[in-house]
């Protein structure tokens, strides 16, 4: 049980670190990055969902990868459609992201391409799948992937994550807090999911401020532990639970979790 104290005494350290975090400067090494240098939204939404997937590993290394993908195409939105699978192999042969091959990401483009050309727009696929799941979020994700791998013909594995697999999805809730939120930092082309129904992108360095903060007790980091998290979150702040999520992010990876809370803690 979360005492209002202990609410509230987050919520003053979430935004001492919100305010010196949460500006653009620090995303210049995030997968967000990649989406700013296009002006339309369609464009946003695709090159956000090959950032997202992409996102896992070493930060230098899935940014050189994403980049790798995205300058294939001046405007993904206009140009995918006119690409077979066997031109995303051929492009891609060689490729390799970790455990993810060039054979895989050619899949996931060529399901994505079918998505496309089926809905116009990633957004109208998503919106299709969240009336049908009446506003969880969970199923429409899951509703989403079923018709990516479907649409795929081919195995994606990894790549895409899985949600009735009960993962956390850490990807897919960044990829969907970048396109709902709308900041200095989020790009927000979505308005039919609002901030407030978003859930944690659950990554080590949230996991690891929950932790050290006393939030949670548990060690496995999958759906549950997400939406336990994201409950806090929501009692933190009821209106936009991932406000904080991008500067405690930010400010683990510069290493400075441990000095905030210590200087917290001697009052400074």
């Amino acid at each position: 049980m979360i005492t209002k104290n202990k609410i509230e005494t987050t919520r003053y350290i979430f935004e001492k670190v919100y305010s010196q975090y949460h500006h653009r400067r620090f995303a210049m090494n995030d997968p967000i990055q990649w989406i700013y240098s296009y002006p339309d939204k369609e464009d946003m939404e695709i090159v956000g969902l090959v950032s997202a997937l992409l996102a896992f590993g070493n930060a230098k290394s899935f940014n050189s990868k994403i980049k790798k993908i995205i300058s294939l195409w001046r405007s993904p939105s206009k140009e995918l459609l006119n690409w077979s699978r066997k031109d995303f192999q051929g492009v891609l042969a060689g490729f390799q992201h970790r455990f993810v091959n060039g054979k895989t990401v050619a899949n996931f483009l060529y399901g994505l391409r079918r998505i496309l050309g089926e809905y116009g727009t990633i957004g109208f696929c998503i919106l299709n799948h969240y009336e049908k799941s009446s506003g969880n979020l969970w199923n429409t994700l899951q509703k989403f992937t079923d018709e990516l791998r479907r649409l795929a013909d081919s195995p994606l594995y990894f790549l895409v994550p899985m949600p009735n697999k009960g993962g956390a999805c850490k990807r897919f809730w960044l990829y969907l807090r970048w396109m709902v939120r709308k900041d200095e930092i989020d790009v927000g082309c979505w308005n039919f999911i609002k901030p407030y129904q978003l859930i944690i992108p659950l990554d080590t360095h949230i996991y690891q401020w929950a932790v050290s903060l006393r939030l949670i007790s548990v060690r496995s980091r999958n759906a549950k532990t997400a939406m336990v998290l994201t409950e806090i979150f929501r009692k933190i702040c009821p209106e936009d639970p991932l406000r904080y999520d991008f500067s405690l992010c930010q400010a683990g990876m510069l290493g400075m979790r441990d000095k905030i809370l210590y200087d917290e803690r001697k009052g400074k």
